[in-house]
């Protein structure tokens, strides 16, 4: 063999040698570039995971925190309605006292003779017409200030110029609320003023004048000290907000 076809061999063998090595070489830097993209994306699928566990945690607490606000709002619901129907049934039994009062009332006026109401009169003398002058004067007064019925009788003084006053019968407040609270109420079924002295009916029981919200006056007679008559129509202000 020759000498130059020794030295072709011997740089086939090198080259082929180099380029395997140079193979080898890109071979690891690649394998160790794909290494590395692998741990940068595991890195990632992790942070991804953590946060998906984090929206989930989330989710479930805002579905529980619904589901016990739902669950108080329908209980509450709840309540209002039975509350409600309380009131209801509470508003119709009222009524129903109220109509049988004014009933029973009915058949005992019809039953006494007209002399009876004039001695009733006379007896009460000025009671009756003071009780409506002064409750009218109170009904003109909360209509002259948004509906707010006055607090003293001091503040009606204007009033009563128009609708005077005997100066023998003295009257008790008893309702100190305004109009928009009895919306839904009579006004003539709840007592704003109250003579403060009873007095002695012809039938024998004991008699006082009332003042009602839409300015008339009535002489009510008693057996239980007016407990009964004035559950019925005295109203606070606090009762009727409830």
């Amino acid at each position: 063999m020759t000498k130059l076809k020794l030295t072709l061999i011997f740089a086939t063998i090198v080259i082929s040698a180099a380029i395997a090595l140079c193979i080898h070489q890109n071979a690891k830097v690649k394998m160790r570039e794909n290494e590395a993209a692998l741990r940068q994306q595991g890195g990632q699928l992790k942070q991804l995971l953590a946060e998906q566990q984090r929206l989930s945690n989330q989710v479930a607490e805002a579905q529980n925190s619904t589901n016990s606000q739902l669950s108080e709002l329908t209980n509450l619901r709840n309540k209002a309605q039975a509350l409600q129907e309380q009131t209801n049934k509470l508003g119709i039994q009222v009524k129903s006292n109220r109509q049988l009062r004014a009933a029973q009332r009915a058949v005992a006026a019809e039953s006494r003779p007209p002399e009876y109401y004039k001695e009733l009169l006379r007896v009460a003398g000025a009671k009756p017409i003071d009780g409506r002058n002064l409750s009218t004067a109170f009904f003109v007064y909360a209509l002259d200030h948004e509906g707010r019925f006055p607090s003293s009788l001091d503040q009606v003084a204007k009033e009563l110029h128009e609708y005077p006053l005997s100066g023998t019968n003295e009257f008790d407040i008893i309702y100190h609320g305004s109009l928009d609270e009895l919306k839904g109420i009579p006004r003539g079924s709840v007592a704003v003023i109250r003579e403060r002295q009873t007095w002695i009916a012809p039938s024998g029981k004991r008699a006082r004048v009332y003042g009602m919200a839409d300015g008339r006056s009535e002489i009510i007679e008693s057996d239980d000290d007016f407990k009964a008559w004035e559950a019925e129509h005295i109203i606070s202000s606090a009762r009727v907000r409830q």
